[in-house]
């Protein structure tokens, strides 16, 4: 070993290398993580307000989520509020959304049945199969593409309803860093409109917090 270390110096560094490797690593990820505070969706003319809510918290929090990105769900509604909560959490980003959902028929109560039924079509084909392939199966088709309350919200719309989402992304003294509207039309009922809308707005939020 001795002879080896004397042709070869930088073998006695390995050591040192491998210990350090994984700390340094870690330091570093921790240095690169953007965190993003979520306050609650303000909802304008939708038939349910808390479907809106949990369907834009949840689409965002999937796509604000990475090796350098991390969604802190807030609680609080009031925007005083929310943006104190905000700096209580230590949070240098805040995420403000408004989501409009303009319906032009009637209510959604036969998509959200048709939903429902198909998601518990799913979830029940798996588990009954008794195999573990089978409830593999089962648990990917209950949480298809959509999350669930996307999944859940999306029922509620009919074709030619317009679903619109403003987002806001502040500083903690308020500057508005990212901002923009999109809006989007259903083609038929129960068509996912709020995914597309956020993950195009996540993307712009994503890119400005890496700066």
């Amino acid at each position: 070993m001795e002879i080896a270390l004397r042709k070869f110096p930088s073998l006695a560094l390995i050591p040192f290398a491998l210990a350090a490797g994984p700390g340094v690593g870690a330091a570093q990820d921790t240095t690169n993580m953007r965190r993003i505070c979520l306050a609650p969706a303000a909802v304008e003319t939708s038939a349910s307000s808390d479907a809106a809510v949990n369907a834009v918290r949840e689409a965002f929090t999937a796509y604000l989520t990475g090796p350098t990105l991390q969604a802190q769900a807030l609680q609080a509604r009031l925007a005083s509020q929310v943006r104190l909560e905000a700096r209580q959490a230590g949070c240098p980003f805040l995420l403000l959304t408004t989501v409009k959902h303009e319906k032009k028929r009637g209510s959604g109560l036969l998509g959200r049945v048709a939903a429902g039924a198909a998601q518990q079509g799913a979830w029940e084909a798996g588990v009954a199969s008794g195999s573990t392939a089978g409830r593999i199966a089962g648990h990917a088709a209950y949480g298809a593409a959509a999350g669930v309350a996307a999944s859940n919200y999306a029922a509620t719309f009919h074709a030619k309803d317009e679903l619109t989402l403003s987002y806001r992304l502040e500083s903690p003294d308020g500057k508005a860093l990212a901002e923009g509207k999109d809006k989007r039309k259903a083609k038929a009922d129960g068509e996912d409109m709020l995914t597309p809308l956020v993950e195009k707005a996540a993307e712009a939020v994503a890119e400005a917090v890496s700066r």
